[in-house]
């Protein structure tokens, strides 16, 4: 996956955005049981790392 990198500072700021809710979510749950919703927002939350991940480590297209 090749991003153009006028994109890549944007699509990160949006993946930190949703990183920051899903955690604020999580943070009401702490202490609970793991329901279904919880265990939902906590693969979610993998899921979100890994792709910020792979955003900052595939190569940027400049231009």
């Amino acid at each position: 996956m090749e991003l153009p990198d006028k994109y890549q500072s944007l699509l990160l700021e949006a993946l930190e955005d949703l990183m920051y809710k899903v955690s604020l979510d999580l943070a009401k749950m702490k202490g609970q049981p793991m329901t279904k919703e919880r265990r939902n927002l906590t693969s979610k939350q993998k899921e979100l790392e890994r792709l910020q991940h792979l955003v900052l480590t595939r190569p940027v297209k400049k231009g």
